[in-house]
């Protein structure tokens, strides 16, 4: 078209560049005049006009050039994606027109929250189903020619994307609600349609949202991002795409128990998802599971693209030799991959809770007798976890002489065998296995240094692959965190030393060395011969705050090993400033996903948290309204206490609100008041679970939450605040201050551990054998009596019922008072004794009624 125009403009050239000018400038010139007055004699009608054959060419060619664009503008739309046109929900029945507004108002709000639905001021218009409808109005008049193009180029760029309508429908089978939702794509010119049936319609145009996003990831630029590159133009289940909203929505707001059984649930249908795995782990590392981490971990690293053979072949080559980084086989540069070898390697380096778990069953005998269901989880990850750590890490500890043997270790066999005997079952030391962690850890850190300079020449690489993850930070990690943890397991270990070790650290380590070391692994060695001023001048951009954040955990790690008040001064000192800077590196990232790691969770500054320079440093960066931050020493303890106390509490609410209710409905049905007891022992058994593992196994609470789940409905466990939230420590404290000032950490300590013994006592009044009233009992008792009620008159029943509710009713909150601090610790073993047996009340029951005057019936 351009070259059709600018020939018009050449065939009577009225304009001519100055002869002065530079002759290249001439040529643009005349060149760009010449389209300039071609335009103007295809749109003008006078008799210096274009003939009638080049206006049509040109405007045929320009009619072209739109379509090809507003294709191209169509095809971006999709990609991106623009605005999806969420148009107003319609009904089928007319019990359904009362609820379109609200529900069309959640459907919107759900896209918009997955940032797939861009919101407008204005409602969208429809767009045009082909071209010739852009056109509409347009004069095409060879006189209004000017006027039409504009006015074409105006509607040229599309609206919307994307079309989104629903249609709310009921059927006679369960479930009754339902919603036919409609796809449609202006840029693909297709559609999708599906019908899902939920019990509500709120939970129908939820499920609804889920699949038009489930529909729209896999074309859009959203597949780009993780979790979802593997699905890039394939057909996206929405169960699996709602299982992982939910369960970021939920680790938001702290609910991690629910959060990783939707994980695990998404998991499920994407097994070999690497994202969803690291995202399972660094839940479960929030929980303080760092066994279970590690083996989820374990699990995503093995997602390179390799067998066991062709893995073990590439740790053993060097970091140059290309058979290393070239293997085509290997997807070390997987989005995400070295993330989670990163990640591995931190959890194993975090020995004194990943090894401590470990072996919990012989540093706590009594392990097995409280919480057998942790224990066995424990074992069966030891079981599974030893032959793979065998695998990987028996080249570390050849031609060593590790602790509690007298010769060096040759070959590869004698390796394997004593990694066997020491990580096994029947010879288990905390000491022996924080040790070959921490040598796992260096080495995990060493073949990682390895692999990842390599991304930077590889094909596609770009800062998102190692988001997270910079080279300094990789360096400190290698060059002295490892070490310095592997000296400190060393330095436990019986003898205080292992022959062979080629580790320059030492335990402990004297501040001046250790912050050389620190600067050389920085980098920061190569300014020492320069001045003053060019080591002040900002030259390079400012660092990440994860380099600052990683040395500030090597000076924090150092203190637990000096016992002199200078030195530990001196690393607090440095420790602090580092943290500072990496607050200062990047406000917007650091603060928000650092402050719970950094003044809570992350093991490395527990020896920093207490110091004065620590405290004054939090008080600066994070200003709270109660001064008090005395911590302790186990802070996810008190946590777990308190999220223990509100799960039961809400349960026992929810429950005593239920047979509240339930008496209220009487009289039922002989099979609807058996359903009623057999939910009450289910109820019952996730309680006494709860209790008895003292919140140790997620699995069990999220049992819990989904029995009662299935009995009340949403708007009740709202109102008794189900599902609970694990409280953060800084709240504890905050209501623990308000209480006493000063003795915070006092109170706190003391809060839990009541709770801890009332939960001992709530377990063996329910699940005792030998116990005299058992909730479990009694509710199988009146289920076969319901069963067997045949021969008893129907208001007998009824009325025995009515009793049964009451019954339940002061014991569920009898069970409140059981968890409250300051109430009687026996209140629920004493309300456990009106749990009245079926026969009993029958009994009395048919003795009433033979002293009731005929023709008069006792109503419910």
């Amino acid at each position: 078209m351009v070259v059709a125009v600018c020939y018009v403009g050449w065939v009577k050239p009225r304009w001519e560049a100055a002869e002065n000018w530079p002759g290249w400038f001439q040529d643009v010139s005349e060149r760009f005049m010449a389209f300039f007055e071609g335009a103007e004699r295809v749109v003008t009608w006078s008799k210096d006009g274009a003939g009638l054959s080049l206006r049509l060419l040109c405007l045929l060619l320009l009619i072209l050039s739109f379509v090809m664009l507003r294709r191209w503008m169509l095809q971006r739309n999709a990609y991106k994606p623009g605005p999806v046109d969420v148009q107003h929900l319609a009904s089928s029945t007319a019990e359904g027109e009362e609820h379109l507004e609200g529900l069309t108002a959640q459907l919107r709000k759900q896209l918009s929250e997955t940032n797939l639905y861009p919101p407008s001021a204005l409602p969208a218009e429809s767009p045009a189903e082909n071209f010739l409808d852009l056109l509409g109005d347009i004069d095409l008049e060879p006189k209004k020619l000017g006027t039409s193009i504009l006015r074409l180029f105006s509607r040229l760029r599309p609206k919307v994307a994307y079309a989104v309508r629903g249609v709310l429908r009921t059927r006679e089978q369960e479930p009754v609600f339902g919603v036919t939702v409609t796809v449609t794509s202006y840029a693909m010119r297709g559609s999708r349609t599906e019908t899902l049936w939920r019990k509500t319609w709120e939970d129908a145009v939820q499920a609804a949202g889920y699949w038009v996003m489930a529909a729209l990831v896999p074309v859009t630029q959203a597949s780009r991002r993780a979790p979802w590159q593997e699905w890039r133009g394939r057909n996206l289940q929405y169960e699996l795409f709602a299982a992982y909203q939910q369960a970021r929505e939920l680790c938001q707001e702290r609910q991690f128990d629910d959060a990783l059984d939707r994980y695990y649930t998404a998991l499920r249908l994407d097994p070999t998802n690497l994202h969803l795995r690291t995202q399972i782990a660094g839940t479960q590392e929030k929980l303080w599971l760092h066994l279970d981490a590690l083996e989820t971990y374990h699990g995503a690293v093995l997602l390179d693209g390799q067998s066991r053979e062709q893995r073990s072949a590439r740790l053993s080559r060097g970091p140059w030799n290309p058979r290393r980084s070239l293997s085509k086989r290997y997807r070390w540069w997987r989005n995400g991959l070295l993330e989670a070898r990163f990640r591995y390697a931190v959890v194993l380096g975090m020995a004194e809770r990943t090894a401590h778990q470990w072996c919990r069953s012989t540093v706590d005998p009594t392990d097995y007798r409280r919480c057998p269901r942790r224990a066995h989880t424990r074992r069966e990850i030891r079981k599974s976890l030893t032959p793979s750590l065998v695998e990987r890490y028996w080249r570390t500890v050849i031609y060593l002489t590790p602790p509690g043997e007298k010769e060096p270790i040759y070959g590869e066999k004698k390796a394997r065998a004593w990694l066997e005997r020491e990580l096994g079952e029947d010879r288990l030391d905390q000491k022996t296995v924080s040790f070959i962690f921490q040598l796992a850890c260096e080495e995990e850190m060493y073949q990682l240094a390895c692999d990842y300079p390599v991304l930077r020449f590889l094909r596609n690489s770009s800062r998102r692959r190692s988001r997270g993850l910079t080279w300094t930070s990789l360096r400190l990690n290698r060059d002295v965190w490892a070490p310095l943890r592997l000296a400190w397991a060393v330095q436990q270990t019986e003898r205080g030393r292992v022959k062979g070790l080629r580790n320059d650290l030492s335990w402990p380590m004297e501040p001046k060395d250790l912050r050389k070391r620190v600067e050389r692994a920085r980098g920061r060695w190569i300014w020492r011969g320069m001045t003053e001023w060019f080591r002040n001048w900002k030259l390079w951009p400012p660092r990440p705050w994860q380099d600052s954040y990683n040395a500030a955990c090597v000076y924090a790690v150092a203190m637990t090993g000096h016992e002199d008040k200078q030195k530990r001064d001196d690393l607090a000192t440095l420790a602090v400033a580092e943290l500072e800077a990496a607050a200062r590196a990047d406000l917007t990232s650091f603060h928000p996903i650092m402050r719970s790691w950094l003044l809570t969770e992350d093991p490395d500054f527990e020896g920093l948290r207490p110091h004065d320079r620590f405290i004054r440093f939090e008080r600066e960066m994070y200003p709270h309204d109660a001064p008090d931050r005395d911590r302790p020493q186990r802070p996810l303890w008190a946590e777990m206490m308190a999220y223990d106390q509100q799960l039961l509490d809400g349960a026992a609410q929810v429950m005593e609100h239920t047979w509240r209710l339930r008496g209220k409905l009487l009289p039922a049905e002989s099979h609807v008041i058996a359903q009623w007891f057999v939910t009450e022992k289910s109820v019952w058994q996730g309680v006494h679970r709860v209790a008895a593992n003292q919140g140790r196994d997620w699995r069990d609470r999220a049992k819990l939450l989904q029995t009662v789940r299935a009995i009340a409905d949403s708007a009740l466990l709202a109102k008794c605040g189900l599902p609970s939230k694990l409280p953060e420590l800084d709240d504890l404290l905050d209501e623990a201050t308000w209480s006493g000032a000063g003795a915070a950490k006092e109170s706190l300590t003391e809060f839990g551990r009541c709770i801890e013994e009332r939960l001992r006592i709530l377990s063996r009044a329910i699940g005792a054998p030998n116990a005299a009233v058992s909730p479990l009992r009694r509710s199988d008792q009146w289920v076969e009596a319901v069963k067997h009620s045949g021969t008893s008159p129907n208001f007998v029943m009824q009325a025995a019922v009515q009793q049964a509710c009451a019954d339940y009713e002061a014991t569920w909150r009898a069970l409140r008072d059981q968890l409250d601090p300051e109430d009687d610790e026996l209140a629920f073993p004493r309300a456990l004794h009106s749990l009245h047996q079926p026969d009993g009340v029958w009994r009395f029951l048919a003795t009433l009624r033979t002293r009731v005057p005929a023709g008069f019936r006792p109503t419910s």
